[in-house]
């Protein structure tokens, strides 16, 4: 259904689409929501309380299912899948 927009909402759900075509995990589809916002390895294991090997090992599944090499990639990727 419509989330309500709040802050970022929009943002948000083009997270969740990304995360869909590409089938993530919830988890990843977190890490993803927080990497597209600049967020770096360090600052994602703080918020998610989980250890550095489990930061990177979603970032690694999350680039290999996107297909993207960088963070930079990985932000475009978000952004195509905004809706007008």
């Amino acid at each position: 259904g419509n989330i309500p927009s709040t802050k970022g909402g929009r943002w948000r759900s083009a997270c969740a689409a990304t995360a869909e075509d590409y089938s993530l995990t919830p988890r990843e589809a977190e890490v993803l929501f927080l990497l597209s916002k600049g967020r770096n390895a360090a600052y994602i294991e703080d918020e998610l309380v989980v250890s550095p090997h489990t930061v990177t090992s979603h970032m690694l599944n999350i680039y290999r299912k996107l297909g993207v090499h960088s963070q930079q990639e990985l932000i475009t990727c978000v952004e195509s899948h905004l809706e007008d």
